[in-house]
């Protein structure tokens, strides 16, 4: 088992989860966990699917910014009464709180930074965007120089964000670009480099940690932003539920790798990030963090 700490008011908390390499293997088939678990995916596949916030995950996979945005949207959608009946009991999973509170706290650490520059003119890319619905609310309410690259390797998730740009005339702060966050020459195409670098929800997708530290090394070296903003997962009480039950973009079980926040940080204060500023959603699940190049 895997003891991860999180600081919570003046002590520590231990919690445990099942380690990623455990929540990789299948359980033996007439194991009752395994019985459940296969129950409750079938529910969820079929008649869950009412719920349109479950029809998303199953459709683009709940790793997926497609999910993400519809989370942060936080309005109940179905078919008939049970499907919106069932799509507010899925909007309100502590996993679902955890994501809408990361998106505030953000915000906020972008808008720092952005006040922090005192109206200069700032370059913000974000590698794993999806909709990117929460740079659109700092765009809207900005009178700063701002431009915005969003990137991402959905074609669906930018389509959708292009025509949000459209409906709110921001066209003209912001570019596309389709592509792998971990692709070095999909790196050394964004021009100029980045002021501000964002790549939320990228890190728990991830499941080689080699990959993670040769990709902060690419990002310092190839695209050296002034600052660099992520999440880390680093406990979640439902994150077996969601290995066993659910599926990711690939149609597999959607397997999240969580980390200590430790960890991650050492990797990228080696390639060279500094200065961490840390924040914890009210439910210890995810980390936000922002460092210096």
């Amino acid at each position: 088992m895997l003891t991860e700490r999180t600081k919570r008011g003046d002590g520590m908390i231990c919690r445990m989860s099942p380690t990623f390499e455990q929540l990789k293997d299948p359980l033996p088939l007439y194991n009752p966990k395994a019985i459940y678990y296969r129950a409750l995916g079938f529910l969820l596949e079929t008649f869950g699917r009412l719920s349109r916030g479950i029809d998303i995950g199953f459709t683009h996979g709940f790793d997926s910014g497609m999910i993400m945005n519809y989370i942060y949207d936080n309005k109940p959608q179905g078919s008939l009464f049970v499907g919106k009946y069932l799509d507010r009991i899925f909007l309100d999973q502590v996993t679902c709180k955890a994501f809408r509170s990361i998106k505030q706290i953000q915000t906020d650490m972008i808008n720092s930074y952005l006040r922090e520059r005192n109206d200069e003119n700032t370059f913000i890319v974000d590698l794993a965007s999806g909709k990117a619905d929460y740079l659109y609310d700092i765009l809207k309410d900005s009178d700063s120089n701002l431009e915005v690259l969003l990137c991402d390797i959905s074609e669906s998730a930018l389509k959708e964000s292009k025509i949000t740009a459209e409906c709110l005339k921001l066209g003209s702060k912001i570019r596309f670009k389709q592509g792998n966050a971990l692709d070095t020459g999909n790196l050394r195409q964004i021009n100029p480099n980045p002021d501000l670098l964002i790549e939320v929800g990228l890190y728990g997708i991830i499941h080689n940690d080699e990959l993670i530290k040769r990709h902060l090394s690419d990002v310092k070296q190839i695209l050296d932003p002034d600052a660099i903003l992520f999440n880390v997962q680093t406990q979640n009480p439902q994150i077996e539920l969601i290995a066993r039950s659910l599926k990711n973009q690939e149609g597999e079980r959607c397997v999240w790798h969580l980390r200590p926040i430790d960890e991650v940080l050492r990797w990228a204060e080696e390639a060279g990030f500094k200065n961490p500023e840390i924040t914890m959603d009210p439910f210890n699940i995810y980390a936000v963090v922002m460092m210096r190049g």
